[in-house]
């Protein structure tokens, strides 16, 4: 199959379903080079939320913002690969041996499950294949327990004799979610068996689970003493929904653990300052510990947690209220701190000399994923996108950990994370026409159109001046076709959009640019005022038609 030629659309249904998403008329190439799928899905109750899982949409902010071009996206992307990965001694992070490769942490002088589990991460979302096999090949041999107890040593010197036995989480979870990425964009089944093995491991029902087994939430380790708290930078939720959908065991316990890290996650943002401990309780409170005299407070760790939360608004939406909640307060913060400082108490006192953070940089700035559609947010926004753009690789020697949470983070802001997901049922459909869904026919050809939760390789024909619409079978969320005339009209005052002359009952949906849908409901008269606080480009569409408006 030749993707780079093909076309793909976004349907009317997708919008219309029974939990409205996305733009009707959005396009986007689902498939990569080689055909591995990142496109549309539902629930299997034909539902949908708003986040890149189900419409596909993958948009750079860094566009959108600070009008950066694909040009220049993909520059960025080659230069963050050619500074770790491929640069000299004084900025590179990844070192080749003869038996695989890793990733070293060049102030402690180790190769850490967290900083692997980040370069497969960044491999896998970069397309670099020999670089994940020789990461992972080096992972297996000097730090995964298999046999054992499944889990990896947290800490490794660099000639592969093992520092530290006990395992971090953030390790486990980020290698299992590089992997299941690793077997869908690349069809391995051998990642396919690692990452089922992992998870597996991770419910053992004898108080050493990965999550505890009584809150489903992840556990600083999983050990005596230290199962009962938790590091909350360690909760992921968008791994752990994928996790529930994907893994062939404990389906049911993946499934209350997506909910209660959701849960966790907002319990640990600081209802004022918005920010979290490096380490705390279930219940988001601060934990202390012996070992650690700053483990109550805003250091490393916790501010992976603004990127975790941004990163879960992007791609899934469904706990989009309490997400932009915490954004608000956290970028809100730091709005008023002037970005100078990088420590706090949890309740928001500085902490130390040290500077605003490359990391920090980085993960805030996916936290405004969840401020786009709020008011008077687009130049916090801005601000903190120019941070991300503009800040300089690190070298020296801590290069390592600031180094690869702000590449993360960009991974995410260039749109360059996504779902890479197993490959999807396709139906074939052929039409004849000037136009489908969106799709504009000047010649025979083949594209891909997502309707009503079904992926179909249409095959076009061009027509003679006609529009056509799907079968209505296939647009069940829509109901019927009918088609609305020219009277329609479609305007904004400075609190609403009206929708003037539909047909009373008509479906409705107001979007923004990037196909996050704001307002969605039926007419209930011939003059539909659609009330809506925001300002700036949206996309009107009712029925069969779309309109582009500015407020």
């Amino acid at each position: 199959m030749n993707m780079k030629k093909t076309i793909f659309s976004l349907s009317l249904a997708l919008l219309f379903g029974p939990s409205v998403t996305n733009a009707a008329d959005f396009s986007g190439n689902f498939f990569d080079e080689n055909g591995a799928y990142y496109g549309p899905d539902c629930e299997k109750d034909g539902t949908q939320s708003t986040g890149a899982y189900y419409t596909g949409n993958y948009e750079s902010p860094f566009k959108k913002y600070l009008g950066k071009t694909d040009e220049e996206i993909q520059k960025k992307l080659d230069d963050l690969w050619n500074h770790y990965f491929k640069g000299d001694n004084n900025s590179k992070v990844y070192y080749e041996t003869n038996d695989g490769a890793y990733i070293e942490d060049i102030n402690n002088r180790d190769a850490r499950s967290e900083g692997m589990s980040y370069g497969m991460m960044i491999a896998v979302q970069t397309n670099h294949k020999e670089e994940f096999d020789k990461l992972w090949k080096w992972t297996k041999a000097h730090m995964w327990h298999n046999p054992g107890d499944g889990y990896f040593s947290w800490s490794v010197n660099t000639n592969g004799s093992v520092k530290d036995q006990g395992n971090a989480p953030d390790g486990e979870m980020y290698f299992m979610m590089s992997l299941l990425f690793a077997a869908n964009r690349w069809n391995d089944e051998g990642y396919l068996k690692d990452a089922q093995s992992i998870l597996k491991s991770c419910w053992k029902g004898n108080g050493n689970s990965l999550f505890n087994e009584q809150s489903y939430i992840v556990t600083f380790q999983p050990s005596n003493g230290n199962n009962s708290w938790s590091d909350p930078s360690y909760s992921l939720p968008a791994f752990v929904d994928l996790f529930s959908r994907w893994s062939e065991t404990n389906n049911d316990k993946w499934t209350k653990a997506t909910s209660a890290t959701r849960d966790h996650l907002y319990k640990s943002s600081n209802t004022k300052s918005g920010l979290f401990s490096d380490y705390n309780n279930f219940d988001g409170t601060p934990h202390a510990v012996n070992f650690n005299n700053d483990a109550t407070n805003y250091m490393y760790d916790a501010m992976r947690c603004a990127m975790n939360f941004g990163m879960d608004y992007y791609l899934f939406g469904v706990d989009a209220k309490r997400q932009t909640e915490m954004a608000k307060r956290i970028i809100d913060f730091f709005e008023k701190d002037g970005y100078k400082h990088a420590r706090f108490t949890w309740e928001g006192n500085p902490i130390g000399n040290d500077g605003y953070t490359q990391g920090e940089k980085g993960a805030n700035a996916v936290a405004t994923y969840a401020l786009m559609n709020e008011d008077g947010y687009e130049n916090k926004i801005k601000k903190n996108l120019e941070m991300a753009w503009n800040e300089k690789f690190m070298t020296g020697q801590y290069r390592y950990y600031d180094g690869l949470v702000h590449y993360l983070a960009m991974l995410h802001l260039t749109g360059s994370f996504k779902i890479w997901k197993p490959q999807p049922k396709v139906e074939e459909k052929s039409v004849e026409a000037d136009e489908y869904l969106g799709v504009k026919i000047e010649k025979d050809t083949t594209f891909y159109a997502f309707e009503s939760c079904k992926l179909y390789k249409v095959n076009a024909k061009l027509g003679n001046g006609n529009k056509t619409d799907p079968d209505p079978d296939s647009l069940s969320a829509i109901g019927n076709k009918v088609r609305y005339s020219n009277a329609v009209r479609v305007w904004s005052t400075n609190n609403a959009v009206v929708i003037e002359n539909a047909p009373v009952g008509s479906k409705f949906a107001v979007t923004d640019l990037n196909g996050r849908v704001l307002k969605a409901s039926k007419t209930t008269s011939a003059m539909q005022e659609i009330r809506l606080a925001n300002r700036g480009n949206f996309l009107v569409i009712v029925g069969d038609k779309t309109y582009k408006i500015v407020k």
